[in-house]
């Protein structure tokens, strides 16, 4: 990949692995599945990680949320992680949200930290907002970069005074 290093003391991992890791819930907790032949009509409230990989119809509220390959969610999630590789129609609010290749967003996103592979689809506003009182996202990737050039500045637009 072009501009990606990752540090030689890290082992290297598949990308799977390292989404799913990310987000784990507290210790002695594990993550709520609901599978591919499940269809939901309703409100989730989880207090830990959810993986949806079903038809869902409703809103979502957890600390963690992936919404995996199979995954279709017709209404909003409000989580501090969101990683979508199916399709979401509707509002999400995180303070991380990450969209993988072939991931489907349609819906308003705020967000404090946004990742939009290539070959992910996104349409709807995106807003970042900025509040330190939340607890700082964890990094999905643990691969470091390096080697990045700056852009050049571009000049300042003339005033209209």
């Amino acid at each position: 990949m072009i501009f990606r290093k990752t540090r030689p003391d890290r082992p290297q991992s598949s990308r799977h692995d390292m989404a799913s890791s990310v987000n784990a819930a507290p210790a002695g907790s594990e993550p709520s599945y609901l599978g591919a032949d499940t269809i939901i009509e309703g409100n989730i409230t989880c207090e830990g990680e959810i993986h949806i990989d079903c038809e869902l119809r409703g809103t979502v509220s957890a600390v963690t949320c992936l919404v995996d390959v199979n995954g279709q969610v017709q209404g909003s999630i409000s989580a501090q992680y969101v990683l979508v590789r199916g399709r979401v129609i509707g509002p999400i609010m995180a303070q991380q949200l990450t969209i993988s290749k072939g991931g489907h967003v349609e819906g308003n996103v705020v967000h404090q930290g946004i990742s939009i592979e290539q070959g992910a689809f996104l349409m709807g506003s995106v807003t970042q907002q900025m509040n330190h009182a939340i607890v700082e996202p964890k990094p999905i990737f643990t691969e470091q970069f390096t080697d990045v050039e700056e852009p050049a500045m571009l000049p300042s637009l003339p005033s209209k005074e």
